[in-house]
């Protein structure tokens, strides 16, 4: 992908996630690799004027871990009111933020590394918001360019006094309405957050990069995909980190518009 496609590209994506529009195949037809995916996300960055305050992570089965940059305009306090909902059209996910307070090793990361570096644990709910045409379905360079369809993250208070729990099996219950709509055990996809944070470390230092104190990573949803609807209130507690909650606005008719972008 050439300077001057990728430029292009970028200015949609960044258009897409300002007014929760679909990219169209066409804008995305010049990209095959990963190289290229990456520098889109910090293309895109640059084009929102944001600032990176986090990372998420997903290993797909016999593949290497891909991630994405959280930014700062995404990010919102528990009890937040969510006028737009397209912000979280394709779902909403309860995980662990691991807060990086001291420097991780660059490379050769390991579990106690993280341990000694995470400063506090929060509940989160991240919102999906994917602006590709087929969504998760779509080739994984394209979903990596498209910041893995993260939408916003809302956070809830930090718990410093985490390393008495086993993070690893958690109790995590997810309300909406007041009604349990997952109660479990444990969950994690990557079976530890602590290692999920470790792989995340890792892959970045292969990349040059490295994970700066004062970041978080979400470490991956414990309850799979929960579809909202308007008008919902969600709660989601972690038995001894702490609850995270939103409240879900009735969709006005100005917030259903998809807009495409074309690689204009």
């Amino acid at each position: 992908m050439n300077e001057i496609v990728q430029r292009n590209v970028a200015r949609d994506f960044a258009a897409a996630r300002r007014t929760h529009g679909v990219m169209t195949a066409q804008a995305l037809e010049n990209l095959h690799d990963f190289e290229d995916a990456y520098r889109l996300q910090e293309s895109v960055r640059a084009e929102l004027g944001a600032t990176v305050v986090g990372w998420k992570l997903a290993a797909p089965p016999a593949a290497e871990v891909i991630s994405a940059p959280l930014f700062d305009i995404g990010c919102m306090a528990s009890g937040t009111v969510l006028a737009d909902t397209a912000l979280l059209r394709d779902g909403v996910e309860c995980e662990l933020a691991l807060r990086i307070d001291h420097p991780l090793p660059f490379g050769e990361c390991t579990r106690d590394d993280v341990m000694a570096a995470v400063g506090a644990v929060m509940p989160a709910f991240e919102l999906l918001c994917s602006r590709l045409p087929a969504k998760f379905a779509s080739p994984r360079e394209h979903i990596v360019a498209d910041g893995m369809g993260h939408g916003a993250v809302v956070l809830g208070a930090p718990c410093g006094d985490w390393r008495t729990l086993n993070l690893a099996d958690l109790r995590v219950t997810l309300w909406a309405d007041d009604a349990p709509v997952v109660d479990k055990q444990g969950g994690n996809p990557f079976g530890d957050p602590l290692l999920a944070v470790a792989l995340l470390a890792n892959h970045l230092a292969r990349r040059g990069q490295q994970l700066a104190a004062g970041t978080f990573v979400l470490a991956g949803s414990h309850t799979g995909v929960h579809r909202a609807r308007p008008g919902e209130r969600l709660r989601c507690v972690f038995e001894g980190v702490g609850q995270v909650a939103l409240n879900l606005r009735e969709t006005s008719p100005q917030h259903s518009k998809e807009h495409d972008y074309a690689g204009r």
